[in-house]
């Protein structure tokens, strides 16, 4: 596979900066076009989520139309836009952020999980509107259905058919057209072969024989095949069929090299158009389909014949593709150190370039994210980076999602706290690494006990041994639970799967507060996370990645631990020692004398010497 990091479609026009009257000015007409719409289908309101066809979190530039409405460009939100008002609805990851680019267009900001927030079709019905519409590829199936039920309990009729882009967005960029690239057996671990059949083997024991593969992590595992048709999400744009005998791939022919086809074709991989998705489903008589009502939209459930049976469950895809296989955690694990070199000579960079007293100009947040990449393309095999770079100096720290731009990126100058939270794709493998850096001074008391107690909570998650059915909901406790004695939490999740060269936020696994009812299971990598923010201050947060692991039998049953994959030494001069235990202390002084052993051969002598002190054994 040739390493590839062209975008996949042209970018949406850029804004002007938030609150400026052109900006302002902008938005207003783009909303009106919506507006126009729903007086010329008699609708009062309509819905635009953050999502496309394969409810992805990344979307590719032609699926950004809640962005290109709204001006908001983090990841999360939901619009909607009435004859007369607008609101829009997000988490506490994104409070700032919105607060910012909502300024001056007339939108209502709504905070999801604050106390006296109306939930959004709460606020829908409370308005009296009558006539609500969305378009249902942009939801999952079991959204639209909560939302007819709810509606239709209080006279609000849902059209989920409604399709305004052509009338309101005029210069909608196109769907990508990037060439799909194959992805070698040696790296997958698996053939396409091997894949099909245990996707088999999962429809039957589940009384199905058929399923459609509709999000696009699980169509490059299953084909081995990878594409960039998503800023940072090595993916391709398709659909799937898989049944007992036939395996149907729906993408568009542009896309496929020869060396592409015959590697689909060797597998008995049937091709067809992208658009011929939702009409070939809509023929299938009489089958039972293997059905995820939260991972596919509503669009394809409405046009499915009424003959089929509808069997709802995970797609097995999802948790196949969550245990790693032995070749996938030996090519994480190689990624963790490439990019563990990387971030020490960033770091090292960093020190020198930020220093007092300097003639030549500072870094800013955003020069420093260009940096960190380009010390991972020397690593070799780097694809891109696996989300938008967060660099954050002091008070933009406590921006849980800040994105910094060349427009609203500090200067680093002086003293203060920087947090980086930096990802790579490697074809072998993905890294997810969060460090918070404090320059040029002595950490107060204040900043120091947050970062050791969210150090700790590091610690304590790692270290845990749990038995065979463990949630993550059950483990989250021990990220949290130092924080939480000194009345401090943080409202996202402490941990969140990690694809292998995919999508860096990987389900169906998790470790938050909310309850999910996927188990942690040997094989699963994921982040550790946990943070504190001050708005005004800071942000500390220290992410590693994890893999799950089996230990020893038990009388017991089964029992599981983690082993932290991450090589990035911590930051000594933050950690206050008085607050750790001898146990914690010890874990601290092994982790920085792995860093060292394992990075030590791949750096230079002045960078090893740099490392030696950072990794030194804590006073």
């Amino acid at each position: 596979m040739t390493v590839n990091s062209e975008q996949g479609c042209q970018q949406l026009p850029l804004l002007p900066s938030p609150g400026s009257a052109e900006r302002i000015t902008e938005i207003t007409r783009r909303l009106s076009r919506l507006r126009d719409y729903l007086k010329q289908q008699g609708l009062d309101a309509y819905i635009i989520p953050s999502s496309d066809p394969h409810q992805s979190e990344y979307l590719a530039e032609c699926w950004k139309f809640r962005e290109y409405l709204s001006g908001f460009s983090g990841s999360f939100g939901t619009l909607v836009v009435a004859n007369d008002a607008a609101g829009f609805w997000t988490d506490s990851r994104y409070f700032l952020q919105a607060e910012k680019e909502l300024e001056g267009t007339g939108i209502t900001l709504f905070r999801l999980a604050v106390p006296g927030t109306p939930a959004l079709e709460a606020w829908i019905a409370s308005q009296g509107y009558k006539q609500v519409g969305l378009d249902g590829s942009q939801f999952a199936t079991n959204e639209v259905l909560r939302l007819i039920r709810y509606f239709a309990d209080r006279g609000v009729r849902l059209n989920a058919d409604c399709h305004p882009y052509t009338m309101v967005w005029p210069d909608r960029p196109a769907m990508p057209q990037v060439p799909i690239q194959v992805f070698p057996e040696h790296i997958s671990g698996e053939t396409v072969s091997e894949k099909l059949a245990r996707i088999r083997k999962a429809l039957t024991d589940a009384n199905a024989d058929s399923l459609t593969v509709t999000t696009l992590d699980d169509l490059a595992w299953l084909f081995n095949i990878r594409g960039m048709d998503v800023d940072f999400n090595p993916v391709v744009m398709a659909f799937a069929y898989v049944d007992l005998q036939r395996c149907l791939l729906f993408v568009e022919s542009t896309k496929l090299s020869e060396a592409t086809r015959e590697h689909l074709t060797g597998y008995g991989v049937e091709l067809a158009g992208y658009n011929d998705f939702v009409p070939f489903m809509g023929r299938q008589k009489g089958v039972r389909l293997l059905f995820d009502k939260a991972r596919s939209n509503y669009e394809l459930y409405s046009k499915l014949d009424d003959s089929c049976t509808i069997i709802e469950g995970l797609t097995p895809i999802a948790l196949l593709k969550a245990c790693k296989n032995q070749v996938e955690l030996a090519g994480y694990k190689e990624a963790n150190l490439k990019d563990g070199v990387a971030l020490v000579k960033l770091f090292r960079w960093l020190e020198e370039e930020t220093r007092p007293g300097k003639t030549t100009p500072y870094p800013t947040e955003w020069s420093i994210a260009e940096k960190a990449a380009a010390f991972r393309r020397e690593q070799g095999d780097y694809v891109c980076e696996s989300f938008a770079p967060i660099v954050s100096f002091k008070d933009h720290g406590a921006v849980v999602h800040y994105e910094a731009t060349p427009e609203s990126s500090y200067t680093v100058e002086g003293e203060g706290v920087l947090l980086l939270d930096l990802g790579a794709h490697y074809l072998h493998g993905s890294t997810d690494t969060t460090r918070t850096l404090y320059l040029n001074g002595q950490p107060s008391d204040l900043f120091k006990a947050d970062y050791t107690t969210l150090l700790m909570g590091v610690m304590a998650l790692t270290n845990v041994k749990f038995p065979e059915g463990t949630r993550g909901t059950q483990l989250d406790i021990m990220a949290r639970q130092y924080i939480w004695q000194r009345r401090i939490n943080y409202l996202h999740g402490t941990g969140h799967g990690v694809g292998h060269c995919l999508f860096v936020h990987e389900g169906p696994q998790s470790i938050r507060m909310n309850e999910n009812p996927v188990t942690i299971e040997p094989g699963m990598v994921m982040s550790n996370e946990p943070a504190i923010y001050r708005t005004g201050l800071w942000g500390v947060r220290v992410e590693n990645v994890i893999h799950c692991y089996e230990l020893e039998p038990s009388d017991y049953g089964r029992f599981f631990g983690f082993e932290t994959l991450t090589r990035v030494p911590l930051e000594r001069n933050c950690i206050e020692t008085s607050l750790l235990s001898p146990d914690e202390r010890a874990w601290i002084d092994a982790y920085h004398q792995q860093v060292y052993t394992d990075l030590a051969p791949r750096l230079t002598p002045e960078e090893c010497d740099w490392l030696k002190a950072k990794t030194s054994p804590l006073e």
